[in-house]
Formats: C-alpha cells, sequence, structure tokens
C-alpha cells in the first residue's frame, strides 16, 4: 500500500488529506515519518492531520513536541494552542488548563487562549462532581452489595440452625423410637426368661414330689 519513496508517500498523504480522508491521509503520514530522514520533520502535517480524524491521542503528542522544538514564540503559541484544543477533545481539561495557562505566559493579550482556560475550569469542575457523584453511587452500591451479603448470610445462617433443629428432633425422635423398641424387646425376652423360669420350676417342682411320694410310700 505504501510506497518506499517518504516523498511520494508524503504526496499521496496530502492528496487524501484535500479529499477529506483524513484516517487515510494519517496512515500515509505515519509511513512517511518512518522512512523519511531524521532532518524532516512531518509534526505538524500529522497532527493537524490526526485532529481531524479524531485521533486526538497521536495530536497531542505532535503538537507537544512542536511547542517543544519551535524555533519562535509565534511557533510555539500555534502549536500550544492546538496541543490545549487536542486535550479538550480527550476530556484532559487539566491538561488543558495548564496548556492554556503557557499561552497566556507567552501571550497576555490572547483572548481566546483566556476564554478556553475558562472553559477547561469549567469543565474540570463540571467532571470532578461527575466523579464524585458516581463515586458516591458506588459507594452507596457497595454497601447495598454489603447489605444484601449479610442480609443472605443471615438468613443462611438461620436456614442452617433450622435444618440442624429439624434434624437434631429427627435424630431424637428416631432415637426414642429405637429406645421403644429395644424397651419393648428386653421385656419381651424378660417376660419369656420369666415364663421360662416358672416352667423349669414348676418342672423341678413336681419331680420332686413324685420322688418324695415314693420315699415315704417305701418307708411307710
Amino acid at each position: 500500500m505504501f510506497g518506499q519513496d517518504w516523498k511520494e508517500t508524503v504526496n499521496q498523504a496530502r492528496r487524501l488529506y484535500k479529499k477529506g480522508d483524513y484516517k487515510e491521509a494519517l496512515k500515509y503520514y505515519k509511513r512517511a515519518e518512518q522512512l523519511a530522514p531524521n532532518d524532516v520533520d512531518l509534526s505538524q502535517e500529522i497532527g493537524q492531520t490526526a485532529y481531524k480524524a479524531n485521533d486526538f491521542k497521536t495530536a497531542s503528542e505532535h503538537f507537544e513536541h512542536l511547542a517543544k522544538t519551535a524555533k519562535t514564540k509565534q511557533k510555539e503559541i500555534q502549536a500550544k494552542t492546538n496541543l490545549g484544543e487536542s486535550r479538550m477533545k480527550q476530556q484532559d481539561y487539566q491538561g488543558a488548563i495548564d496548556t492554556y495557562k503557557d499561552v497566556l505566559r507567552l501571550d497576555q493579550d490572547n483572548e481566546k487562549a483566556r476564554q478556553r482556560l475558562m472553559e477547561a475550569k469549567r469543565l474540570l469542575e463540571q467532571q470532578k462532581k461527575q466523579q464524585d457523584k458516581k463515586d458516591k453511587e458506588n459507594k452507596n452500591q457497595n454497601k447495598d452489595n454489603q447489605d444484601q451479603d449479610q442480609q443472605n448470610k443471615s438468613d443462611q445462617d438461620k436456614k442452617e440452625q433450622q435444618n440442624k433443629k429439624q434434624q437434631d428432633q429427627q435424630s431424637q425422635g428416631n432415637k426414642s423410637e429405637k429406645q421403644k423398641l429395644e424397651d419393648k424387646e428386653t421385656e419381651r425376652k424378660l417376660d419369656e426368661f420369666s415364663k421360662q423360669e416358672q416352667h423349669t420350676k414348676k418342672r423341678l417342682d413336681g419331680s420332686k414330689g413324685t420322688t418324695g411320694g415314693s420315699k415315704a410310700r417305701k418307708d411307710w
């Protein structure tokens, strides 16, 4: 897609820029920047193209570079003004405030920079309020979640205690029923033993009576 001649690549980027195809133009500019000699600076064109392509991060990087390498005061003012606008688009309002202050230090009568500084301050204050509101909502939501978790845990504990109580009652009932059966079995065995004992006693008593009678007749 890209030619190896950086000049031709730049020309293609410029043609696309004129057509309004900023995103495609930016691709060619970035390629040309890689191919161009070290003494060739395409930051101005890349920054403008990136801004129009809504790539404000790339635009900020190149405008910041231009501000640092500017040879004249006017070029530095222009670069920082563009940098301020790029930071505004990124909602980096504190960064924009710092940049517009730099512009006003260089040009105290720059009314545009003064207005944009006021706008950046207003938006920063609004952003902080929204963030504070969001943090508060998140804090409340976390508290509600914690309360709900605590309630769920309490309900679960109650349920477990109830289940344990039912199990204990059932176990106790089973134990009582088992004890009753064991008691009945014991009584039955004791009854049988008693009957056997009585039967044995009668049999022995009968046997003794016969023997004694016979002996008495003989002695008689």
